[in-house]
């Protein structure tokens, strides 16, 4: 009984705890007024995100800037050579935040939202807070051109002679390519790029131009889309089909709080929203695929009985050597 108690007590005192932070935050918040955001989800979800936030809070304006991994990374890095610090919050994916991490870029922000996110996807330090969303790898198919009985059920039947000259792949594939030899191993890993190049892919760059190649016929079968591509298609009358092929490796979106943030209360309380159950809420929505517990998923398939391989940050520690390796097999 005296432990319940004691538990009880404690619990109330982490949540009061917690309020008065978040009190303290927004107090603070009001006083920056702005916040700068730097981020690589598509515009107009962006957008959305930020409408939303500064409904909530309409004391905070919002500045963007938005762009894939390597602009948003080189942005960052190339304000910082010069001296200037602009950027409040960060959204990037976890092997291109390691290396902001790496830098002393990153300060931490121990987010209260962050405990009800699984442990895979948690980083203890808090520099690198996830997940605003994740993106999971698959295989995609063009159902004119197959049927669900003939489609791949794995990777490895991607090697059958019958899909030579068949197949369409994204050429840049290296990130991926780290994150199954954390998994296979590396020469397991290197072996399977090796047979897919011997099966004389169609070689493309961008996920989403892959997926909708794949839709619009160009070949059969893609060997890796983002899950969620293919389904938003598919909702909208798309011949297009995926496969959640084991490994499933699902590769966190965060959002960090920049070391020499100008406004970082306002920063955390972006943050802390985009995290929080109504930020998750709204970003799945858009159809993104989220990983905290209690959230409805436009495409719930991509999560419900799957069992996702988060793709860790460190990765980024050798991934210049990775990208050499890779590239010396897809050339």
């Amino acid at each position: 009984m005296f432990m319940k108690t004691t538990f009880a007590v404690f619990a109330v005192l982490l949540f009061l705890l917690s309020v008065q932070a978040l009190a303290d935050t927004v107090s603070e918040a009001k006083k920056e007024g702005i916040l700068v955001f730097y981020g690589t989800m598509s515009s107009p979800d962006m957008v959305r995100v930020v409408k939303a936030f500064e409904s909530k809070y309409p004391f905070v304006k919002v500045q963007t800037f938005r762009a894939n991994s390597e602009r948003v990374l080189n942005k960052i890095l190339t304000e910082a050579r010069a001296g200037s610090y602009f950027v409040d919050a960060i959204n990037l994916d976890g092997i291109n935040g390691w290396v902001l991490k790496e830098k002393d870029m990153l300060q931490p922000h121990k987010s209260a939202e962050t405990e009800a996110y699984p442990e895979a996807f948690r980083d203890p330090s808090g520099l690198m807070p996830c997940c605003l969303y994740v993106v999971t790898n698959v295989i995609g198919y063009n159902t004119n051109l197959v049927s669900k009985k003939d489609a791949p059920r794995g990777f490895a039947d991607l090697l059958d002679p019958k899909w030579r000259g068949k197949l369409g792949m994204d050429a840049d594939e290296s990130e991926w390519f780290s994150a199954l030899i954390s998994v296979w191993g590396k020469e397991k890993t290197v072996n399977f790029f090796r047979g897919i190049m011997k099966q004389k892919p169609s070689l493309h760059r961008g996920h989403t131009l892959l997926a909708q190649l794949t839709a619009a016929g160009e070949f059969p079968v893609a060997v890796n889309v983002f899950g969620y591509r293919p389904l938003e298609m598919q909702s909208q009358g798309a011949p297009v089909e995926i496969v959640n092929a084991d490994p499933v490796m699902s590769r966190p979106w965060g959002v960090f709080l920049a070391q020499r943030a100008p406004h970082p209360n306002a920063g955390r309380l972006f943050i802390d929203y985009v995290l929080s159950i109504e930020g998750q809420k709204g970003l799945a929505s858009l159809g993104r695929t989220v990983v905290r517990p209690g959230v409805p998923q436009k495409f719930p398939r991509l999560v419900e009985g799957v069992k996702l391989v988060a793709v860790k940050s460190e990765l980024g520690k050798d991934r210049e050597e990775m990208s050499k390796l890779y590239y010396s097999i897809v050339k």
